[in-house]
Order: C-alpha cells, then sequence, then structure tokens
C-alpha cells in the first residue's frame, strides 16, 4: 500500500470577496491579528513595518478588480505574511482568519489559458483546487505571487 500522505501539500486559504483564494504554507511567513488602528491605516498606506522589516500590502480586492465586493467588515482584521521568490516580504489583507487546508495533487489543476481580455482574478492565479468535503464541493484557486507583485 503506497503513502498518499507524501502527496499532500498544506495551503492556507482565506475568502477574498466571494472566491477562496490559497497560498502554499510554504510561502506563509505568519499570519498577523492586526490592532485596530493598524487596520484603519494600512489600506491606504500601503506599508507595514514590523521589527526591522517594511512590508508592502497587498489589497487583493482593490488589485484583482474585486473592489465591488465590499470587505466583509469596514477594516481587515488579519494580515497574511508572505514572501516571493527573492525573500521580499509582502501582506495581503484578510477579513477572517485564515485556514490551513491539505490539497493531494491530483486536486490541483493549471488554470487554462484566457484571452488578454481576462477578469482580473484569473491574471492573479495559476491552478485552481476542487475540494469536496462532506457533499460541498469548494473551488479554491491558488494565488500566483509572482504574477500579482510584477502588476502592483
Amino acid at each position: 500500500m503506497q503513502n498518499n500522505e507524501s502527496e499532500l501539500h498544506k495551503f492556507i486559504v482565506f475568502t477574498i470577496a466571494d472566491y477562496l483564494l490559497a497560498l502554499p504554507m510554504s510561502h506563509v511567513v505568519k499570519v498577523v491579528n492586526l490592532s485596530p488602528t493598524d487596520s484603519k491605516r494600512l489600506p491606504k498606506m500601503g506599508l507595514l513595518q514590523i521589527g526591522k522589516y517594511m512590508i508592502r500590502i497587498l489589497d487583493l480586492h482593490q488589485h484583482s478588480g474585486l473592489d465591488a465586493y465590499p470587505h466583509s467588515s469596514e477594516h481587515p482584521s488579519f494580515l497574511v505574511l508572505t514572501h516571493d521568490s527573492q525573500r521580499e516580504l509582502y501582506g495581503i489583507l484578510v477579513d477572517e482568519p485564515p485556514d490551513i487546508v491539505e490539497l493531494s495533487k491530483e486536486t490541483i489543476r493549471p488554470l487554462p489559458k484566457f484571452s488578454h481580455h481576462t477578469k482580473p482574478l484569473t491574471e492573479m492565479v495559476s491552478h485552481v483546487a476542487i475540494l469536496s468535503q462532506q457533499e460541498v464541493i469548494k473551488t479554491i484557486f491558488l494565488l500566483d505571487l509572482q504574477r500579482i507583485t510584477q502588476t502592483v
């Protein structure tokens, strides 16, 4: 019998608008619970200093063109700290605490190629995963941080 656990990969999953987005755990540094003061300033500033690190804030609602969908709260409550391939730090604003989900390779598929007139969301993601739990099917889009940081 083969061990399928070696084929499971962990992801941080969070909601932006009505979409479930994910990052590999290997790219996540930390999830920070924001103070009300930081939460109010972040979208306007675009930067946050934590210790000796200056972190660039990514507001995926705004970047994705999903700002027609309001944040679930007036101000985001959490910041997912991540890094790109050059180890530069970024923070993704989210309204609710993210979840950890394990996905097998079989559930992850590359996103089909789209024309240049695509929706902004498709420009931010590279793969899609279909997760079926207790007769509920969830579609999770895997963020491509390199694409996002090149266009911001």
